[in-house]
């Protein structure tokens, strides 16, 4: 089923060159689109990868960027009172993409200055947060870089960003990772279109991530029941614990 809708989104993307779309093709330097735009997340979920087929008319560096959704974050850091090591400091962020995953046609100091990638949030040398504090901003970008390595041990930030694979001169594509603890709700991946340093032109795709099946119903259930839930689990253990206790019980 992927591999059929990977072949539309590519028939559509080649279609839009094509003289029968003379507007379309005069007016974008940029096509893209989803192999699907959507993750479902069912019972044994282990991960899923995000397909972004594209054509571009002209000259030109590629950056694909998917992130979402934001919240806020705190960020805390540990130091040594007494041998013991504790908490002493914290540090709250704003806007923090939960997911980032990133793709490149070239190295990123190759292919936009870094006032033109922050200003895009193009790789995550130029991501920023917006911290709830007016500290030293040495200070911050410690707390910052604490937030991402935390975000990159969970699986849900790069270690580096991931190649755009050229099918000939101006069709591309890019395959991102989602991994299995990736939240649900909505997400933008962007595509950029870089020539001379600058952005030429960018397409925004939305893909919506959700459960499905046993695990959204009981996701559902936990988020409007939460009491109820709660009690529910704690006697399953409990039987769980006393079934076992039986079973296992020798005289």
């Amino acid at each position: 089923m992927m591999f059929v809708r990977g072949l539309v989104v590519l028939l559509i993307l080649l279609f839009a060159l094509l003289e029968s779309f003379p507007v379309r093709a005069a007016q974008d330097d940029l096509t893209v689109g989803l192999a699907a735009d959507r993750v479902d997340i069912s019972t044994g979920f282990s991960g899923a990868k995000i397909v972004l087929f594209g054509v571009k008319s002209k000259p030109g560096d590629l950056a694909v960027v998917v992130s979402g959704p934001e919240r806020e974050m705190r960020v805390r850091r540990k130091e040594s009172v007494g041998g013991l090591w504790i908490n002493r400091r914290a540090m709250m962020f704003h806007s923090v993409p939960v997911y980032y995953d990133y793709a490149l046609s070239r190295s990123e100091s190759d292919i936009a200055p870094l006032d033109v990638r922050r200003e895009n949030r193009i790789g995550l040398n130029a991501l920023g947060f917006d911290p709830e504090t007016n500290e030293d901003p040495d200070d911050i970008g410690k707390f910052q870089e604490g937030l991402i390595r935390s975000q990159q041990i969970a699986g849900l930030y790069p270690l580096a960003p991931k190649s755009i694979v050229f099918l000939n001169d101006g069709f591309f594509r890019a395959s991102l990772d989602v991994p299995s603890n990736v939240p649900t709700g909505e997400y933008t991946i962007r595509t950029f279109l870089i020539r001379d340093g600058r952005i030429a032109e960018m397409r925004a795709i939305p893909l919506r991530i959700a459960q499905v099946g046993l695990s959204a119903r009981i996701y559902l259930f936990a988020h409007e029941n939460g009491l109820l839930y709660g009690l529910s689990t704690i006697l399953l253990a409990i039987m769980a614990g006393f079934g076992a206790h039986i079973f296992l019980r020798r005289d």
